[in-house]
């Protein structure tokens, strides 16, 4: 019995071991769309997705995370605000508002964004 442990072990043991060994990494998705949601997301643009479009497609996808983020934190000031705070917020709020819907938009002509 310990002569077939003896022939075994080393087996077992390389088994073992090449289960610990890194998978690869899936392959990167540099299309608009994947880019796009990876923008909404606020992660990093995958620096192995060099064409334009994927590119533009994070970067707008990004700047409309941002836009719909402070949109939201000035909804929150405008709960306490009154006077003239009040009406600058306002403004603001709606600048953002079309600034989110122009982006949208290109994004709904681009096909990145499904309603």
């Amino acid at each position: 019995m310990r002569a077939d442990l003896r022939l075994i072990a080393p087996s077992l043991l390389a088994l073992l071991l090449g289960g610990c060994a890194e998978t690869p990494a899936p392959a990167s998705d540099c299309s608009p769309q994947a880019q796009w949601r990876a923008g909404l997301e606020r992660r990093l643009p995958d620096p192995t997705c060099s064409e334009d479009a994927a590119k533009e497609a994070h970067l707008l996808g990004t700047e409309l995370a941002g836009l719909r983020a402070e949109s939201a934190e000035l909804g929150e000031q405008l709960r306490s605000a009154s006077g003239e705070q009040a009406g600058a917020l306002q403004r603001r709020q709606r600048q953002l508002q079309i600034d989110i819907e122009a982006i949208e938009s290109e994004a709904r002509i681009q096909g990145w964004m499904r309603d």
